[in-house]
C-alpha cells in the first residue's frame, strides 16, 4: 500500500495571521471564466497537477502523481518553504478543480469522509456559497501530508479546493531564500480567502 494511500487533509488551518503574507497584487481567471481569485505576483498559477493527488472520484485520493480522474483541475500554487520544526522541507499549496461527473456531483459533499482519518469541520461561506468542508491527513516515518477540503455543488458541477501541507523531513533543505513555513501558509490562505466561483453578480 501506498505511504500516502488516502489523501487525508488537515484541520482547516483556523486561517493563519496573513501579516507575513505578501499582497495579493494579480488577478486569476479560469475554468471558463467560472473561478476568479486573487494572489501575489510572486506565487505563480500552474495547471500541473503531476505528484500531488487531488482529492476523490472526481479528481481522485491517490498521493501518487498519476493523471487526474474524472475532474478537471482548474488552478494550483505552491511555495516550498522552511518547515516550522526546522528539518527537511515543506510546501503549502492550495488547487482548485471541478467535475461533472453525474457520480462526483452526487457525492461531492461526502465522498472524501470515507476515508479513515477524516474530520467532518462545520460549514463554510466562501465566495458567495456554502461549502462542505473536512479535514484528512496521513503520516510516514520522514513524511506527512495534511489539508482541508471544500466541496460545493454550484452550477450542476462539484467544485473543490484543496488546501494542503506536505512535509519531507529527510528531503533536501529548501533554498536559502525559500519563506518561512508560516509566510507561505499564509499566502496560501490569503488566495483562499479571495476565491469566487460562478457568473458575476
Amino acid at each position: 500500500m501506498s505511504l500516502f494511500r488516502y489523501l487525508l487533509p488537515l484541520p482547516l488551518l483556523a486561517l493563519l495571521p496573513f501579516a507575513n503574507a505578501v499582497a495579493a497584487d494579480k488577478s486569476f481567471v479560469g475554468g471558463g471564466g467560472m473561478v476568479r481569485l486573487s494572489h501575489p505576483s510572486s506565487v505563480i498559477p500552474t495547471r500541473n497537477f503531476a505528484g500531488r493527488a487531488l482529492l476523490n472520484s472526481g479528481w481522485r485520493q491517490m498521493w501518487d502523481g498519476s493523471a487526474v480522474g474524472r475532474g478537471v483541475g482548474i488552478v494550483r500554487f505552491w511555495q516550498v518553504a522552511k518547515p516550522t520544526g526546522g528539518q527537511g522541507q515543506v510546501t503549502e499549496m492550495l488547487q482548485v478543480g471541478f467535475s461533472r461527473s453525474a457520480g462526483v456531483v452526487a457525492t461531492c459533499g461526502t465522498e472524501g469522509l470515507v476515508a479513515g482519518h477524516a474530520r467532518r469541520l462545520p460549514n463554510r461561506m466562501l465566495g458567495g456559497h456554502r461549502w462542505t468542508v473536512y479535514t484528512n491527513g496521513d503520516a510516514g516515518m520522514s513524511q506527512q501530508v495534511s489539508a482541508t477540503n471544500f466541496r460545493s455543488v454550484i452550477n450542476g458541477a462539484c467544485y473543490v479546493i484543496d488546501r494542503i501541507t506536505y512535509a519531507v523531513k529527510a528531503g533536501a533543505p529548501p533554498p536559502r531564500n525559500a519563506p518561512t513555513q508560516a509566510a507561505a501558509a499564509a499566502q496560501m490562505d490569503a488566495i483562499l480567502a479571495t476565491i469566487k466561483v460562478g457568473g458575476r453578480r
